[in-house]
């Protein structure tokens, strides 16, 4: 088992054997499923080693606690996003207005898909070294969209410093989205989808058509 994964860093030694990865696999896969229906303090180590259907020995050998898997979980979503966005920038759209609107409505699918992101991010259970990661990801996407924005709308201007604001506008709203709906209100995304491309419209020094 040559091959780093994105959590590699979130567990206590590496898998050797491809058994072995699988069953990490499956306790991140538990996780998943039971973040879909609660919060994650309510989650045991019991819980997590039954629906992977491995002894909770297996869970502390790779992981110190529940809050490692946790941890582990949030850094295989945050590897999966930049491939998010690079569908939603390939996806043959022309007009700087549409990629945001399509990269918003990517990571709104994203969240839906997958109602453990949603218990993960608004829990305030993610640890400072995830959180070190997802600036270090915003920054990439920031720098992906940022450059397209540029191309798209004819104009060289934009700092990566704005084009970093930008995502963090849409990740704010995001989240305030998702706070109360599980699928996202609509109304707020509406506002997401405005108020993105204002502030980016800006930045570039162009208006919405």
């Amino acid at each position: 088992m040559s091959d780093a994964v994105a959590y590699a860093d979130a567990l206590k030694r590496q898998p050797m054997q491809a058994r072995s990865a699988r069953r990490i696999e499956a306790l991140l896969d538990a996780a998943a499923e039971l973040l879909r229906d609660r919060e994650p303090e309510t989650i045991t180590v019991r819980d997590l080693a039954a629906r992977a259907g491995v002894p909770t020995g297996t869970l502390y050998q790779f992981f110190d606690d529940k809050d490692a898997v946790l941890q582990a979980l949030a850094v295989r979503f945050l590897a999966a996003m930049p491939g998010v966005m690079d569908d939603a920038l390939a996806s043959g759209r022309d007009e700087w207005t549409a990629t945001i609107d399509g990269v918003v409505d990517a990571y709104a699918a994203m969240i839906r898909e997958h109602p453990a992101i949603r218990r993960l991010w608004l829990s305030g259970t993610l640890d400072g070294a995830t959180r070190r990661l997802e600036r270090e990801t915003d920054a990439t996407l920031a720098s992906s969209l940022g450059a397209l924005l540029r191309k798209q709308a004819g104009t060289g201007r934009g700092t990566p410093a704005q084009w970093r604001a930008l995502v963090a506008l849409v990740d704010g709203l995001l989240h305030h989205a998702f706070t109360e709906d599980p699928d996202g209100d609509p109304i707020v995304l509406r506002e997401t989808r405005r108020a993105a491309r204002a502030y980016a419209g800006a930045v570039l020094g162009v208006t919405a058509g």
